[in-house]
């Protein structure tokens, strides 16, 4: 029996390279590059892409990245105000107190499958506003315009969206001068890879 494989994977590596080999590519590296503080928000399986992409930005490099993946913070904002907003209240608490040096050293990143997430593109105006770099990593072109950069993918897929996505995190982590350890590396330098036996 045939196995036939799921739509959006056959050539995942030539989008991949050519999303890599943009200008739009080449500057959202240089401004990733060039920040200190890395604040990442997407909805559905786009912020857990997110919440991944943020814990091995913080680990891999000297930047510190964050992504509102707590459902009880999410639940609390979305009931303080609404669904459209919560996403910048989130990130007006997290750049609470920043001077104006702090916002420019940040970079905002949003990710939508749809290209019509209100939400994160509400919080990508707000990031502007602030003087904080903001880009947008869409599946399709998005449907709302705002003043934020964008990435995109163009692919018709959920899954290879978030999948093309989180690879993405990786080549930025790369191209601004960091390693992704290899599985190998990893388990020799880990001391704790065995259970002891009594």
């Amino acid at each position: 029996m045939k196995t036939h494989l799921i739509n959006g994977f056959d050539n995942f590596s030539a989008i991949f390279k050519k999303v890599c080999n943009t200008e739009e590519w080449k500057k959202f590296q240089q401004d990733f590059n060039i920040s200190k503080r890395v604040f990442t928000v997407g909805n559905g399986g786009n912020l857990a892409v997110c919440d991944h992409g943020a814990i091995d930005i913080s680990r891999l490099t000297d930047k510190s990245a964050k992504a509102p993946g707590s459902g009880i913070l999410a639940s609390s904002l979305i009931n303080d105000a609404n669904h459209d907003l919560w996403v910048k209240n989130w990130l007006s608490i997290e750049i609470r107190g920043f001077e104006e040096s702090n916002c420019k050293k940040s970079i905002v990143i949003g990710i939508s499958s749809s290209g019509y997430s209100k939400n994160i593109c509400t919080a990508l105006d707000y990031a502007v506003e602030k003087g904080i770099k903001a880009w947008l990593i869409s599946a399709k072109k998005p449907k709302i315009s705002g003043s934020f950069n964008v990435i995109e993918l163009d692919v018709n897929e959920y899954h290879t969206s978030e999948v093309i996505s989180l690879s993405l995190f990786y080549q930025l982590i790369h191209g601004a001068g960091f390693s992704c350890p290899t599985i190998d590396e990893s388990l020799k330098n880990n001391t704790c890879s065995d259970y002891q036996q009594n």
